[in-house]
């Protein structure tokens, strides 16, 4: 429900706010019938964004589609700027009237196709049938939709009671906010499809509009909320006695419209703090991926070897834990009883890596009585935990002696190059002795998948002419693309 909500919002909003403000404009000009054109021209972008989306679909073609109608709406935007700036000491006419109304429908259209494509990403419903998952998911577009509705009408009390200087730099910035992502968004549909050149200065500026592209909304709600801020402290109401002088009919309408006016604003400013509240809820907490336990930190004995009672983990739950390699790869690692509770006999404990052979070393997490695979949400049948295949956790080999489970630093360490994470740890260059701190060596080698760390380029080329001398016998490191190893 709340992705829903947060989608239709982010596609929605901007319309709802632009609609709002250009509304008192529509009905100063001359052309007349405001509210009805104000609604056929977005009427008109939702239908043409609904029907870009469905060919684009029908034709696998939405890097394509995007591409042309972001430009296409980038090129009305920049019209009706042009326009309007040409005009701006007029009235507003047809000319102007129409042009607005242009903008409306494409941002209605990006708006509707923004919307398609991000709610395509997610389903409705896992069936078919009706349930209380698609019931709610539909609720969130309906409050979305809701919130919009009444955002028009509170935009256009705001753009009626502000200046017009004012009124115009809140729609500049609007469009701003509005272009930028538009802008990065054509970039790059236009690299993905080879019509203009890839380079790391176009890659990087997409990237960075990409990465703050969430916070536009944000933006958005602030202008809002400053027009509102602006006039509640701009009005000048009138002291006790001049109300006590006039009049019973004209101070009780004096009264009125204050309490209106107070209304209309303190509105604007309750729907801004909800909005960017819900918004905030699910960028900070909602949307944010599950993350593992902390695993703990077991440490070898002096045969190598790293020993965990039976019955520590015999109790149906994921047991987490982790090892540092020699040169500061943390494995990490996880054991579970795979034999269903209330099974008899003894405790089958799955031992196996906390990384897919698939997916990489997000990881595992226990909901409830099923195991999740991180990074692509499968749910993994737990009595198939210590077996290779599809995502389920790379085995561990192990031993059972008695009532312990053994596990050798060596097959530990085999398994280093599953993980990405390296930590900060003292090391030593194979050539010369001297210690090092691994993450700030200025130099560093690959063999057989294990990193050495080395103080200057002169024992980095001893070490490249004769690896095996320096490297001993340590055995090589398994890579993921290699596929699991047996033994």
């Amino acid at each position: 429900m709340l992705s829903y909500f947060v989608h239709f919002m982010r596609a929605f909003l901007p319309l709802a706010l632009v609609a709002g403000m250009l509304l008192p404009a529509l009905r100063r000009s001359r052309t007349g019938e405001a509210g009805r054109r104000l609604m056929g021209a977005p009427a008109a972008g939702l239908a043409a964004g609904v029907l870009t989306y469905l060919v684009a679909l029908k034709l696998e073609a939405l890097t394509a589609s995007r591409a042309t109608l972001f430009g296409l709406g980038l090129t009305v935007a920049l019209a009706a700027s042009a326009v309007f700036l040409a005009r701006r000491r007029r009235e507003p006419g047809s000319l102007a009237c129409w042009t607005a109304l242009c903008s409306q429908a494409a941002l209605a259209a990006a708006a509707m196709f923004s919307f398609l494509a991000a709610a395509g990403e997610e389903a409705l419903s896992a069936t078919a049938v009706l349930n209380s998952e698609l019931i709610l998911n539909l609720g969130g577009i309906l409050i979305g939709f809701l919130g919009c509705a009444i955002l028009v009408p509170v935009c256009a009390e705001l753009a009626e009671r502000s200046p017009s200087r004012r009124l115009s730099l809140g729609l500049f910035l609007m469009g701003l906010l509005i272009a930028v992502p538009w802008g990065a968004d054509l970039l790059l549909a236009l690299m993905r499809l080879e019509r203009i050149e890839l380079t790391s200065l176009r890659l990087s500026v997409v990237a960075k509009v990409g990465k703050y592209a969430h916070l536009a909304p944000y933006g958005e709600l602030a202008i809002l909320a400053a027009l509102a801020i602006l006039i509640w402290k701009g009005r000048s109401l009138p002291e006790h006695a001049e109300l006590a002088a006039l009049e019973p009919a004209p101070r009780r309408k004096t009264k009125s419209l204050i309490l209106r006016e107070t209304r209309w604003l303190k509105s604007a400013l309750y729907l801004c703090v909800a909005i960017a509240a819900v918004l905030g809820f699910y960028d900070l907490y909602a949307s944010r991926p599950p993350r593992i336990s902390t695993p703990v930190r077991l440490t070898p004995d002096a045969a190598g070897l790293i020993r965990i009672p039976m019955a520590q983990v015999a109790d149906g739950k994921l047991h987490r834990f982790s090892h540092l390699t020699d040169d500061g790869h943390l494995v990490r690692f996880f054991l579970i009883n795979t034999r269903s509770a209330g099974s008899p006999g003894q405790p089958r404990i799955g031992v196996v890596f906390d990384a897919c052979m698939l997916c990489g070393d997000m990881g595992y997490l226990q909901n409830k009585n099923e195991i999740v695979c991180i990074a692509c949400n499968v749910r993994i049948f737990v009595p198939s935990i210590g077996k290779e295949g599809g995502c389920n956790p790379i085995p561990l080999r192990h031993e059972v002696t008695g009532s312990e489970i053994v596990i050798s630093a060596r097959e530990l360490d085999k398994g280093a190059r599953y993980f990405s994470e390296v930590v900060s740890i003292k090391v030593k260059d194979p050539v010369s002795g001297k210690e090092l701190i691994n993450l700030k060596a200025p130099f560093r080698e690959e063999f057989k998948g294990r990193i050495y760390f080395f103080e200057n380029e002169k024992t980095l080329e001893q070490f490249r002419a004769a690896p095996e001398r320096f490297a001993g016998a340590d055995p090589a490191r398994n890579f993921r693309v290699q596929g699991y190893r047996q033994a």
